[in-house]
C-alpha cells in the first residue's frame, strides 16, 4: 500500500529516515539502544596517573569489554561514541547522541586525586543543575524531562549497587552535578569515575584485564536490570 499513500507521506518518511536513525533501530530490530562513551581519546589523554597511565587508555579498555558483554544480551544495540584512540569533542558526542536518540548514555571515566590516597568510584547525574545549563531558549518538555532524571537516578543506584559488590566500601556515593555531555539531551545520561589512577592500588587494578572484565559484568548487570 506504500505506493499508494500521497507524495507528500512519502518525502516526509524519507527525511524521517535520515533523521532518526535510532528509530530505525527500535522499529526494525526492537532493541533498546544504549550508548558507552568511553571519555577523552587521541590528543586529550584525560588525566594521567601512577606511571603516566592516560585515562583515555582506561575508559577504552574498559567499554569495549563492556560493550563484549552486552552484545550477548538480544534485546540491546550497543553503540560506543568512540571504538579507538582518536579526537573527540564532547560536541561531537552529543551530536551523535541526538541522531541516535538512545535509551541511555553511560560515559565512562577515571578519576584523580591530590595524592596517592584517594580512591572509590562516583556517580554524577545532571539533575536540574543539568536542565539549567541547557542552552538559553531550549524548549523542554517538564514531564519528559522528570522522566529521563528519574532514570538517570534509577540507573545510577543500579550501577552504584553493583559496583559496591565488586568494590566494598569504596562507593563516594551519587553526586548532582552539571554535566557537559547531557547539557541539551533529553535522554538519561550518567557520568561513572570508576577509580584513581593516581592511587597505585586502584591504578593496577584498573589496567589489569581481569578487574576489568570484572567491571564491565558489574556495568552490564546494571544496564540489564534498568530494562
Amino acid at each position: 500500500m506504500f505506493h499508494k499513500w500521497p507524495k507528500y507521506t512519502v518525502v516526509f518518511f524519507s527525511v524521517l529516515m535520515l533523521c532518526l536513525p535510532g528509530f530505525l533501530i527500535h522499529a526494525q530490530t526492537g532493541k533498546q539502544i544504549v550508548v558507552i562513551d568511553p571519555a577523552h581519546g587521541g590528543e586529550d589523554s584525560g588525566v594521567l596517573g601512577v606511571a603516566k597511565v592516560a585515562e583515555k587508555d582506561l575508559t577504552l579498555a574498559m567499554a569495549l569489554a563492556l560493550k563484549k558483554e552486552l552484545d550477548q544480551e538480544g534485546n540491546l544495540a550497543v553503540i560506543l561514541t568512540r571504538d579507538s584512540d582518536k579526537t573527540l569533542s564532547v560536541d561531537d558526542r552529543k551530536k551523535s547522541i541526538a541522531k541516535i536518540n538512545p535509551a541511555m548514555v553511560l560515559s565512562l571515566h577515571v578519576n584523580a586525586g591530590f595524592g596517592k590516597h584517594s580512591s572509590g568510584f562516583e556517580l554524577y547525574y545532571p539533575g536540574f543543575k543539568g536542565l539549567e545549563a541547557s542552552p538559553k531558549g531550549a524548549k523542554t518538555n517538564q514531564a519528559n524531562a522528570g522522566q529521563y532524571l528519574n532514570d538517570t537516578v534509577k540507573l545510577a543506584r543500579l550501577v552504584q549497587k553493583n559496583l559496591d559488590g565488586l568494590f566494598p566500601r569504596k562507593g563516594r556515593g551519587l553526586r548532582e552535578a552539571v554535566v557537559p555531555l547531557a547539557e541539551g539531551l533529553v535522554v538519561p545520561v550518567l557520568t561513572v569515575e570508576l577509580g584513581f589512577a593516581t592511587n597505585p592500588d586502584e591504578k593496577k587494578k584498573l589496567t589489569s584485564e581481569k578487574t576489568q572484565a570484572e567491571i564491565a559484568k558489574a556495568l552490564a548487570r546494571s544496564i540489564k536490570a534498568f530494562f
